[in-house]
Order: structure tokens, then C-alpha cells, then sequence
């Protein structure tokens, strides 16, 4: 899965490299709604190139594979790119011989995991799954800033401290809510159009959530830092995955090691 990965990633690097370069400025994020410019600001990206890709890694990350069971300890890597967009990650289970990988990449969406690396225990790559690992990359759209100046994305200020998203890539769209403190940082994003698994290729739409519960100093930038991420289904909230980021490599051009 390790490999699929990385030649996935490759892939997205060659890409990238037609990708223009730019710089946020007052003139790039002029369009913007004030709540995303305010944190830009406050995050320390005015002035700083625009990110066309990024590599992150997690210190930290933990899954719970349905509300009954017990929390997996996770090493977890990913990948995002901005043109095209796409996301891609990398799971390996610690407390037992499991590894998964999840992209969406041109409208396609795709959930993967094999036992001792060989057997495959879960292959999912319908429209639903397309539209869901759309959404865990759109919700990444601030944390990888680079994404708010596409095209695909629709901007529609909503409050004080939140705005609307609308995201159509390769013939999906999607929309959530994006939501600020009053010092200007992203702190949640929710939505009403990712469909959680009910059997077999049966799906319902149900509300879905991520919040960024704290932010980090990295160099002279702001990073996301806790994040944790939860289904809410008329019977109660389902809090599935957890994490705390080590560090966002924007603009990578080469491998990492």
C-alpha cells in the first residue's frame, strides 16, 4: 500500500510542476470573503508563496472503526495536491497487520486496506466514496491554502465567522461550512452531503464534521495542529478519527526521504 502511495504521489508531483507560482497578496485574495483574508493574516501566509502542493505528516493519529470499538493507534502520512485537486493518505495500523490508502483524484474517489500488506479487506471506489474523500480534502482547503484561489470553489459569505464553500470538480459537487473565532483562525467545518455507510454499497447522507481544536507555530507561519473528525446521527455523535499534525511541507518539488 506503501508503494501504491508513492507512485500515486509521483504522479500528482509531475503534475504540479506546470502549476504557476504565485504569492498571496492583496491583489490575489481581493475576491476572497474578509473571513478567509482575516485568516490568511492571521496564520501568517500574506507574502508567502501560494502552496500548489504539500506533504504532511502526522505525529499523532488514531481511528475507531465504529462507535462500539476501541480507539487503533494509526502512523499516518498524506499528500496534497491543488491542481488537480486531490488527496491522497497513507494508514498503517500499529496494534495490528493492516494498511490503507484513500485518494480522490479527477473525480475519483477510491478506499483501500489489506491485511499482512497481500489480502485486500475493504476496496470501495463508488460515486459515494468519490464524493466523501472529496470532502476530506475540501475541509483541507485552509489548512493547505493554496486550494482557495481555485476555480472550483465558490465563496459565499455567510456571518461574521463563516462562510460557504461550493466545490465542483470532475462532474461532483459538494458544499460545507467553514467556521472562524473571533481572532480570525479556522476552528470547524461541516457538512450535510458525505454519505456514511449503512451495508453493502448502501449509503445515507448524514452530517459530518472536523474541527481544528488548536494551531502551532511553524516558522513564521500558523499550522492546524489537533484536529479531530465526527459523524452526527440523530442518535448521537460518532467522533472517528483524531490526530495532531508534525509539520505541512508546502511547494515540494522532489521526493521526501
Amino acid at each position: 500500500m506503501k508503494k501504491t502511495f508513492d507512485k500515486e504521489r509521483k504522479e500528482l508531483l509531475y503534475r504540479n510542476k506546470s502549476s504557476e507560482m504565485k504569492i498571496f497578496s492583496e491583489e490575489t485574495v481581493s475576491h476572497l470573503p474578509e473571513q478567509i483574508r482575516k485568516y490568511l493574516s492571521v496564520c501568517g501566509f500574506m507574502n508567502t508563496p501560494v502552496p500548489v502542493n504539500a506533504d504532511v505528516f502526522w505525529s499523532e493519529s488514531q481511528i475507531k472503526l465504529s462507535p462500539e470499538k476501541a480507539w487503533s493507534e494509526l502512523q499516518t502520512v498524506q499528500f496534497n495536491s491543488v491542481n488537480p485537486v486531490a488527496r491522497i493518505s497513507y494508514m498503517r495500523f500499529l496494534s495490528m497487520p493492516v494498511h490503507a490508502r484513500d485518494i480522490y483524484r479527477d473525480g475519483y474517489g477510491e478506499m483501500k486496506g489489506k491485511l499482512f500488506n497481500l489480502f485486500s479487506i475493504i476496496c470501495d471506489n463508488n460515486k459515494e466514496i468519490a464524493q466523501g474523500v472529496m470532502l476530506v480534502a475540501f475541509c483541507e482547503f485552509l489548512i493547505i491554502p493554496g486550494y482557495i484561489l481555485s476555480a472550483n470553489v465558490v465563496w459565499e459569505s455567510l456571518t461574521e465567522n463563516s462562510v460557504r464553500g461550493t466545490l465542483t470538480d470532475n462532474g461532483i459537487t459538494v458544499s460545507g461550512i467553514f467556521y472562524f473565532d473571533t481572532n480570525g483562525f479556522y476552528t470547524h467545518f461541516e457538512t450535510d452531503d458525505r454519505f456514511y455507510s449503512v451495508g453493502k454499497k448502501k449509503y445515507r447522507k448524514e452530517k459530518w464534521s472536523v474541527a481544528v481544536e488548536s494551531y502551532k507555530n511553524q516558522g513564521s507561519i500558523k499550522i492546524a495542529e489537533k484536529i479531530k473528525v465526527m459523524w452526527h446521527f440523530p442518535e448521537g455523535d460518532f467522533e472517528y478519527f483524531k490526530g495532531v499534525f508534525d509539520k505541512i511541507v508546502f511547494n515540494v518539488s522532489e521526493v521526501s526521504e
